[in-house]
């Protein structure tokens, strides 16, 4: 690709590549039509999967040469579903998650010089995410990881090469813990839609689209694009 071409003609050489693009669409899949065109889904999955594919095929080389580290930036949402007004973006996620974990394994058994991080993410304490999150039950002082701690333990793993890393740790651990060992908590995040239920969940959600345009958020991945 272009980007990774202007690394090594710039720098003669590519020691980390970071994978951190990502589309973000919001709102309740069945309730929001544009989101159930087949165009729309490829798109989504054209930036948080296939990009990155790309980018990666493109990288390893290079990589190789170097004996340099790359780092895949996933999701919690890409290990567990724990909402279903992202649906969009957890399978993308998923999908991410499957595709590097093997790639991965096919790393290590080839003996290849290139190491790989793939991260699980949860919710990051961006001023975006703030916005969008302020209307919630849970505080989002509570769920959420820092910036600048989120962008250090990154940079780190280029120097531990873990295989996985997982920030914030707590409440990215007890999600995952009670979605695969405790049925009943898929009731209690239905529960937690709000007093309305299901058509406040999707109004609420309107209101977030709105104001992840207002903010660039989500730009070129709404209804008109």
């Amino acid at each position: 690709t272009q980007s990774t071409g202007r690394t090594i003609e710039r720098f003669g050489r590519l020691d980390y590549m970071v994978l951190n693009q990502v589309a973000y669409p919001l709102g309740p899949f069945l309730a929001v039509k544009y989101m159930q065109d087949p165009a729309y889904v490829e798109k989504i999955f054209r930036v948080n999967l296939f990009s990155n594919i790309e980018l990666a095929l493109h990288a390893i080389p290079h990589l190789e040469s170097s004996q340099g580290h790359m780092f895949v930036t996933s999701s919690v949402f890409g290990d567990v579903p724990v909402n279903y007004s992202w649906a969009l973006y957890c399978a993308s996620k998923h999908a991410l998650n499957g595709f590097f974990y093997s790639l991965q394994q096919e790393l290590l058994a080839k003996q290849s010089p290139v190491s790989l991080t793939v991260g699980n993410l949860g919710l990051i304490r961006t001023p975006d995410m703030e916005a969008v999150w302020q209307d919630e039950p849970i505080p989002v002082s509570l769920i959420a990881g820092h910036m600048d701690t989120a962008a250090q333990g990154m940079l780190n793993c280029y120097s531990t090469r873990s295989r996985t890393w997982t920030y914030p740790p707590g409440p990215n651990h007890f999600i995952t813990l009670l979605w695969n060992y405790f049925p009943w908590y898929h009731e209690v995040v239905i529960a937690n839609d709000g007093p309305a239920g299901y058509q406040d969940i999707v109004e609420r959600y309107k209101d977030k689209v709105d104001l992840s345009k207002q903010r660039r958020f989500s730009e070129g991945y709404n209804e008109g694009s």
